[in-house]
């Protein structure tokens, strides 16, 4: 027979059911399982995909999988090599021939037992279940029995092989040999050193490993990236393979522009459009490794969600007395046996940065009234602010001490107010206070001081401790940057403020002056890799190691 007359054969009796076959289309099936089983590149021409279909457009539906070039290079890099590390752009088909071959390993070779390695275990389950979608549309003539058939586990007994997935954990597999070693997302595994470790018989023995991953917009400090670029080097004996987002056809520049002004602002969570499409949709190794100069803080999925809460001032007419409300804004009224805290950030007030108060319900971390003005002045700020906070039973009110706040200071005990934020167990004498003694009352700012103030923000705001109603407070959020080319400093973006973010840190870290000793502290410490680091370790170098 020749070849073009099997191939002809063999594609029209494939999905026939073998009730439907007769002896000789049997027989064809028998030679064409062992040819699928004897070449990966054979037995990817039963692999079909499922496309959806795009309105507006043709095509969709159950489709023939392509080998593209960059997927014919993945191809004999699967066939010949055993140490692999992949750099790529996303959605470029990489993972459905990675699922492939896996699956093409199982059913080809006896006793074959592949690992998969994801971040976590909804992505371990779903880099398994991408196998199991292949092996659901091949033939009916090249689909051996499936047990165990799980979310964790594709065996196949006829074969004594396995695919078993994993997620990234301290011990994941670490009582298995393997031929394959498959890690997914490599370079966001939490435990990645030590999976790596407990691979290494893998490795020994002459079994494939293969890293693939997107790069980290935030750290190259990670095993996948280090794998990568020393093998850029020469320094281990992996092969650096790179796909940038244009090896998929029709991603020309019009693709990338459009692709690029349509991100959804809750994607971009702390990254900046063209960090985005930099770490997910690179052009070059240097674009996709290379790091911004400055990342946001606070996570805009989180900031955007916030927005829901927004709200008017509720204080108008005549009923709020002293309060004058053009300057000063209420949310929520003084509540009996609510503790609050309050805070001040003072600006020069002639137009640039803000004079701003806030007070905070230290249990609920609610901002409940609030002063935020460029144009007033520090005496006219410490006047508003004794009125507002006379509202609210006089909470203790903590003033970052330069060298506005100490006029703000002075004037307020000028009119009265006693209960302020000071150092120091010594109570101090206000009707008598002294330039000494001012020194002790306030907040004064310094590296190791903003370094706990942010720690405790971040992590506070990311995860929804803190409630805000000034819409353009909030707003100030959005722009708060590491400077990696000022060693990670947390700061404003160029032209932007950061004045209410600073008072509202303030209040959140003061709060537990006026808490019960009962309260839970707030989060101060968070665990990677099984070693507790502080959050001001963590804002200071730049994020996770």
């Amino acid at each position: 027979m020749e070849a073009d007359e099997y191939e002809e054969k063999i594609e029209a009796i494939a999905y026939k059911e073998f009730r439907e076959l007769s002896g000789d289309e049997l027989a064809l099936c028998k030679v064409e399982n062992e040819l699928s089983k004897a070449d990966f590149r054979r037995f990817l021409k039963w692999v079909r995909i499922i496309q959806p279909p795009i309105q507006g457009m043709t095509g969709g539906g159950i489709i023939k999988f392509q080998i593209l070039p960059h997927v014919d290079e993945i191809i004999k890099a699967l066939m010949t090599v055993p140490l692999i590390s992949m750099l790529k752009a996303r959605q470029i088909y990489c993972s459905t021939v990675l699922s492939a071959f896996h699956l093409w390993m199982i059913r080809s070779k006896i006793g074959a037992n592949v690992l998969l390695f994801s971040k976590g275990q909804p992505e371990s389950k779903e880099l398994l279940s991408k196998s199991h979608r292949i092996y659901n549309l091949l033939p009916p003539f090249m689909k051996y029995s499936i047990d165990p058939d799980s979310t964790e586990e594709m065996g196949m007994p006829v074969m004594n092989s396995a695919i078993k997935a994993f997620p990234s954990t301290q011990s994941a597999g670490i009582s298995y040999t393997a031929s394959l070693v498959t890690c997914d997302e490599h370079a966001a595994h939490p435990y990645a050193d030590a999976n790596y470790i407990s691979s290494k018989p893998t490795r020994d023995q002459g079994g494939q490993f293969i890293s693939v991953f997107t790069a980290d917009p935030y750290s190259n400090d990670n095993l996948a990236t280090a794998i990568f670029t020393d093998a850029l080097e020469g320094k281990n004996d992996f092969v650096p393979l790179f796909f940038p987002y244009d090896v998929v056809p029709g991603r020309d520049d019009e693709w990338y522009d459009r692709t690029k002004r349509n991100i959804p602002e809750r994607d971009l969570a702390q990254l900046s459009p063209d960090l985005y499409m930099a770490k997910n949709f690179p052009r070059t190794i240097e674009e996709a490794l290379g790091l911004s100069s400055s990342v946001a803080v606070f996570d805009k999925k989180v900031l955007n969600s916030m927005m829901d809460s927004v709200r008017s001032q509720i204080n108008s007419g005549e009923l709020w007395q002293d309060i004058d409300n053009s300057v000063c804004h209420v949310y929520k009224d003084y509540s009996v046996g609510r503790q609050y805290i309050a805070a001040s950030d003072v600006s020069l007030g002639v137009g640039g940065d803000y004079g701003t108060l806030c007070i905070m319900d230290a249990k609920t971390g609610e901002v409940v009234a609030d002063i935020m003005s460029k144009e007033i002045k520090p005496e006219e700020l410490a006047y508003h602010s004794v009125n507002l906070l006379k509202r609210f039973r006089n909470p203790r009110w903590w003033i970052e001490h330069n060298l506005y706040g100490r006029t703000v200071i002075r004037t307020a005990i000028d009119l009265g107010y006693r209960n302020f934020g000071y150092t120091g167990d010594k109570p101090i004498p206000w009707s008598t206070i002294d330039d000494r003694e001012i020194r002790r009352v306030g907040f004064w700012t310094d590296e190791k001081s903003r370094a706990d103030l942010f720690g405790s923000l971040i992590a506070s705001i990311n995860t929804f401790q803190i409630t805000l109603y000034n819409e353009e407070g909030l707003r100030q959020f959005y722009f708060m940057i590491r400077n990696v080319a000022k060693g990670g400093k947390i700061e404003a973006s160029s032209g932007k403020h950061d004045d209410y973010v600073i008072t509202v840190g303030l209040c959140w870290l003061k709060r537990s002056d006026v808490l019960p000793v009962s309260q839970p502290k707030p989060i101060e410490t968070l665990h990677w890799g099984g070693q507790q680091k502080s959050i001001k370790d963590f804002i200071l170098k730049g994020g996770v190691k």
